[in-house]
């Protein structure tokens, strides 16, 4: 089973090279979507190296809490996963771990969800496809399969996180280490100190010596070793060898703590001078060449042992799975509700209720967000789906009228006009500028793209314009009513919105209010938002009908919690905790354009009239 170690490690030259040259724009934009988000990065084996990495880049690039974890961990316990973005390593993407992990952060509605893998067709690859907030990183690495130790497809794999992360990654020097041989020639036991950038590669060099049966490995930071694991050695230096991992952020405590150790205690040590993740994988090759070294002292080849057949079961097993014992919708409430106040049974009875309204009542009009609704983010200037202008086009040839409430100007028209029958514009409505500014698909006169007009947004605009860090952080584009914020590079949207609301603290009391997209926020003065949409509607339709209401950010600051607190109202992502309205009723893991398509299907119209059905079983 397995390669011959030497072989592995003369392969990881080009397999660094080639990591380098990957395309990790899609691994760029997960990055750029967790930034105002923890991250829990999961993975078994070697691939848990990979993952304590991640969990550094994140901390270090973010200022974000992570950490990183094995995949029973996450089925074991909740994990909190739906207020956190998730990295997920594994060279196969096929064993039964991982892949119990991903359907547990679709069950727990993990916002944004990457994987890196090592294949260009895998079961993990094909398991996130249905959803858009997955990525996988799907490709055949050079060296292809490793034999039983991870090598080149954990470097391949530290290497394209650390880039994704915006990190250069300089190649390792080639370095002989010293004899070792007569260390551990009666040593079965290795003590591994490290700290920073050296840490993942302790967590990978215990991982080795013990899957390889070479030595029993213990871990300890350089200043938690100071707290009692010292006895260790102190009773037992006969059998035991330190290997001090050292990288120039830890090089002082490192020299400071060996130091004191007793001439008689063996050390080995290895040095980077390479700082953050250069230095990772700089020490991870020095670590894997020194399992080699110990390989050959034991005359074993960590690359290919003989694997036992109930190890090969134990790895066979099958993990357990989450499920989940509520309903989607009711989760996603209780999700959005403050801790304590939540009450399961009062939001099953107001669901209840919702559908049963719904079931009822005469819609004449659907007002839908358009960014994260009808559209993606990452597609908001793409163009509709054509699933999606299917079904559009199909409710308006039914009579029913359509309103677009979005934060956008004149984009959005002409993307609608190209997508639409022109035959069917007359029932089609747009609220520009989140509802400030309305008017009929066919106007091009619209929207208005003067100064703003609302007193209390000229001052907004002064106090924004004067703002020096705010103009290199983000592009502020004022409009009559409005003025969107939309930020640059890796400024994070919620840092933004922070500062905007600390700018314009001394209109307090006047009116100004910020609202926050997928991708932008916006500030608005005293002018009625999307609901001014809603009321526009209902007088095209006239009274005995309703509007159905379909959005995405409806949850405080988003852009469409007014719109979503109309009594029908549905989210395709993020909920308030109001149990009458704002019910996202889509299935685990699916969100935007596609719960919308969804939601689409189930109007079911004619002369004018429709009606929404939603199976309660579903749900409940």
């Amino acid at each position: 089973m397995g390669k011959a170690f030497a072989s592995e490690l003369a392969a990881l030259s080009d397999t660094l090279a080639w990591a380098l040259t990957c395309d990790v724009a899609g691994l760029q934009k997960f990055v750029a979507d967790v930034a105002d988000r923890p991250l829990v990065a999961i993975g078994s084996g070697g691939s848990a190296t990979a993952c304590h990495l991640a969990s550094l880049l994140h901390r270090t690039r973010h200022r974000r809490p992570a950490h990183f974890t094995t995949p029973l961990d996450v089925l074991s316990i909740p994990a909190g996963l739906h207020r956190a973005g998730v990295f997920l390593a594994s060279a196969s993407g096929k064993n039964k771990d991982v892949l119990a992990a991903f359907d547990a952060c679709i069950a727990d509605e993990a916002p944004a969800v990457a994987a890196i893998t090592l294949r260009a067709e895998n079961p993990l690859k094909d398991a996130a496809s249905p959803f858009a907030r997955a990525r996988v990183f799907a490709a055949d690495a050079p060296a292809g399969k490793d034999g039983f130790l991870a090598t080149n497809s954990l470097v391949a794999t530290c290497a394209l996180i650390a880039r994704a992360y915006g990190f250069e990654v300089a190649l390792p020097k080639t370095r002989r280490r010293p004899l070792i041989e007569a260390l551990f020639e009666n040593r079965h036991m290795v003590q591994i100190l490290h700290g920073g950038w050296g840490s993942p590669v302790a967590t990978d060099l215990e991982s080795k010596l013990n899957e390889s049966a070479l030595a029993a490995a213990q871990l300890a930071d350089y200043r938690n070793f100071g707290h009692g694991r010292h006895l260790w050695l102190a009773n037992r230096s006969a059998e035991t060898v330190v290997v001090a991992l050292v990288t120039p952020g830890t090089a002082a405590i490192a020299d400071s703590t060996l130091r004191l150790f007793p001439k008689s205690i063996p050390v080995v040590r290895l040095d980077t001078t390479l700082d953050g993740p250069s230095g990772t994988i700089d020490l991870l090759v020095q670590a894997f060449h020194l399992v080699a070294r110990i390989g050959e002292t034991r005359a074993q080849d960590p690359g290919r042992p003989h694997v036992p057949e109930f190890g090969r079961k134990l790895y066979r097993l099958t993990p357990p799975r989450v499920r989940p014992t509520i309903g989607a919708p009711i989760e996603r409430k209780l999700w959005a509700s403050p801790e304590g106040v939540a009450d399961v049974k009062a939001f099953q009875q107001g669901l209840k209720q919702f559908l049963a309204r719904a079931r009822t009542t005469a819609i004449g009009a659907l007002a839908l967000d358009y960014d994260g609704t009808l559209c993606t983010k990452d597609g908001r200037f793409e163009g509709l789906r054509e699933d999606v202008v299917t079904e559009c086009s199909r409710l308006l040839k039914a009579g029913i009228h359509l309103g677009i409430a979005t934060g956008r100007g004149k984009s959005v028209r002409e993307e609608l006009q190209k997508a639409l029958d022109r035959k069917l514009w007359a029932r089609v409505h747009i609220g520009y500028y989140n509802g400030t500014d309305i008017g009929a698909l066919g106007d091009n006169n619209l929207p208005a793209r003067d100064e703003p007009n609302d007193a209390v947004l000229k001052r907004a605009q002064a106090l924004l314009s004067a703002d020096g860090w705010l103009a290199a952080a983000a592009k502020v584009d004022p409009r009559p009513r409005q003025i969107t914020v939309e930020p640059r590079g890796a400024t994070r949207t919620d840092a933004l919105a922070a500062h905007v609301m600390a700018r314009l603290a001394p209109l307090d009391g006047e009116g100004v209010r910020v609202v926050v997209s997928s991708h932008s926020l916006d500030v608005l003065g005293l002018t009625r938002g999307k609901g001014s949409l809603v009321s526009w509607l209902r007088e095209q339709i006239g009274d005995g009908r309703d509007v159905l209401c379909i959005g995405d950010r409806g949850a405080w600051p988003g852009n469409d919690y007014s719109l979503l607190a109309e009594p029908m109202s549905l989210s395709v992502d993020e909920v308030s905790s109001l149990n009458d309205a704002c019910w996202n009723l889509a299935p685990r893991g699916i969100s935007g354009p596609d719960a919308t398509l969804l939601y689409l299907r189930a109007v079911k119209a004619r002369g004018g009239i429709g009606t929404f059905s939603w199976k309660e079983s579903s749900v409940l």
